[in-house]
C-alpha cells in the first residue's frame, strides 16, 4: 500500500482537473462568442463612424466650393451694381437733355 500513496495524490488531482475541463471549455466557448459579438459591434460602429466621417468631409468640401462660388457671385453683383448706377446716371442725364430739347423746341 505504501507504493500506491505517491500515485493516488497526483491521480486524484488529475481527475479533479479533468472533471473541470468541460466547465472550462464551456467558459471559453462563451467568452469566444462574447468576443465575436463585441467584434461585430465594433465593426458596425467603425463602419458607421467612417461613413459619417466621409459624409462630413464631402459636405465640408461642398461648403468650401459653395463659399467660393458665393464670393464670385457677390463680386459680380458688386460690379453689376456699379454698372447699374452708372447706366442709371447716364439715362437720367440723357433724359434731361431730351426734356430740354423738347422744351426748347416748343
Amino acid at each position: 500500500m505504501k507504493s500506491l500513496k505517491p500515485i493516488v495524490a497526483p491521480l486524484f488531482i488529475l481527475l479533479c482537473l479533468m472533471s473541470s475541463t468541460p466547465a472550462l471549455a464551456k467558459d471559453v466557448a462563451l467568452e469566444q462568442a462574447s468576443v465575436t459579438a463585441a467584434r461585430q459591434d465594433y465593426d458596425r460602429a467603425k463602419t458607421a463612424y467612417d461613413d459619417v466621417t466621409n459624409s462630413v468631409n464631402l459636405q465640408e468640401s461642398r461648403i468650401k466650393d459653395e463659399q467660393t462660388r458665393l464670393k464670385e457671385l457677390q463680386d459680380e453683383q458688386a460690379a453689376n451694381k456699379v454698372n447699374l448706377t452708372n447706366a442709371k446716371a447716364l439715362l437720367e442725364k440723357k433724359q434731361k437733355m431730351l426734356d430740354r430739347a423738347w422744351n426748347s423746341s416748343k
